[in-house]
């Protein structure tokens, strides 16, 4: 039996007729049991006030019996689990934030837990410190679930094409071509990293063969695409219907040159590698922001840690894991912000995230984005800190502060990834 992250790493590896016959297998089934039971989970009504207590009571009473950190936290409070019955009993427990999880990280797994039931993920940002978390494999088949419920909406079906325009490796294709076929997600996977004056014909192309209809996409990379187009005359023979924008901090400006140039739909959706909030878009403004109980618990804090239920005061946005059965967290610190719009239905007005479509200079005067280039694996394991420093036009320094298990290994296998993925465009100095 192999853990998550292995599983993925044969499947990418995989020869192309081999992943062709995995994505012959109908989406629902190859997904497994777990997707198929959320799936038909978020199609039932239920009082979302009572599951959420549930849940809460439920992930409380888990990590103080399953984990270290948790069981000193309430007993040095003196407080036990089964005293915590509302929202407001729960505002009494301390917020946590990256440095707590970085300090007692052994003490956040829960005890005896199988490496080969959970997969780790990453996360970090231009200059700051790169994170790891523990999560169930469970929680990855949930994130789907949710995610192909909120592209139902919009007509997608598991049996169609989508085109994602987000980060990952491409190296090795053959000539003028700077995508992937990916079957098991549904996709055509594009290289943001590649589009350019000559490359952007290839692109159309091979989009009007396919004739997708469905983007999924970061708002830089969609904005570089469109960009080009334009610059060069090009358009697509067929009609869009639905761009859908993540990670990234989403601006008017780029959601009023996608609707124009494609005429099409646009919707957001709000998640991180953490996986304690899910928010889809919720009307034609797409900046705004329905929150979904179901997924986990949402706070908004001020900076005196106090909650916020009142609309538009900009607060801390605070998520509480439902399902994290590896690594339970309990009101961690997202390191974003937002205010409501509508505090009772948990709507939030637009997010200001830690992606805010920075990007470097690379040959040509080519962007690459770095929300693009964030690592989503286990190469940053021993570094505390770290920052990209442009040098001059296609040459960036990765300043690194390491720990005392740092080697050469480390730094090679920072470079190869970072050159795998943008070093046709950029010399990266590590």
């Amino acid at each position: 039996m192999f853990d998550l992250n292995q599983l993925k790493k044969y499947y990418y590896n995989s020869p192309q007729w081999m992943k062709k016959i995995y994505g012959s297998i109908p989406f629902d089934i190859r997904n497994g049991h777990e997707y198929r039971k959320w799936k038909k989970f978020l199609h039932e009504r239920i009082s979302i006030e009572e599951y959420e207590l549930i849940k809460l009571k439920e992930t409380i009473c888990y990590a103080y019996k399953h984990t270290i950190y948790y069981k000193e936290l309430f007993d040095e409070l003196q407080v036990s689990p089964h005293e915590i019955n509302s929202r407001k009993d729960f505002a009494k427990l301390p917020i946590i934030d990256k440095e707590d999880i970085r300090n007692n990280y052994d003490k956040l797994i829960v005890k005896n837990w199988s490496s080969k039931k959970s997969f780790y993920v990453t996360t970090g940002g231009t200059s700051g410190t790169p994170m790891k978390f523990l999560q169930s494999k469970n929680v990855w088949a949930k994130e789907v679930a949710f995610i192909m419920n909120f592209f139902e909406q919009y007509g997608f079906l598991t049996n169609m094409i989508k085109a994602s325009f987000r980060g990952g490796e491409f190296s090795d294709l053959p000539q003028d071509t700077y995508w992937k076929y990916n079957p098991h997600a549904s996709e055509i996977h594009f290289s943001p990293f590649h589009i350019n004056d000559e490359t952007i014909k290839f692109y159309v192309e091979e989009l009007n063969k396919n004739k997708i209809k469905y983007f999924q996409t970061y708002p830089s990379s969609i904005k570089l695409l469109i960009e080009s187009m334009k610059k060069n005359n090009l358009k697509l023979d067929y009609k869009v219907d639905t761009v859908c924008l993540f990670s990234e901090n989403t601006i008017n400006d780029d959601v009023e040159l996608i609707q124009s140039f494609f005429n099409c739909r646009v919707a957001s959706l709000f998640g991180h590698s953490e996986r304690l909030v899910f928010a889809p878009s919720f009307s034609d403004d797409v900046s705004d922001f329905k929150i979904d109980r179901r997924y986990g618990l949402f706070e908004l804090v001020n900076d005196k840690q106090m909650v916020i239920n009142q609309n538009d005061i900009v607060g801390e946005m605070v998520g509480t894991s439902f399902d994290n059965y590896a690594m339970p967290l309990l009101r961690y610190k997202l390191n974003d912000k937002t205010s409501y719009k509508n505090s009772s239905k948990y709507i939030v007005n637009k997010v200001d995230g830690r992606w805010k479509q920075e990007f470097l200079d690379g040959k040509n005067g080519m962007r690459i984005y770095l929300t693009a280039l964030n690592m989503h694996s286990n190469i940053f394991d021993n570094v505390i800190k770290y920052q990209f420093i442009q040098i001059a036009p296609s040459y960036v320094e990765l300043c690194l502060q390491v720990k005392n298990e740092f080697g050469d290994s480390d730094k090679q296998l920072i470079k190869s990834a970072l050159d795998a993925k943008a070093g046709h465009m950029i010399s990266f100095h590590v």
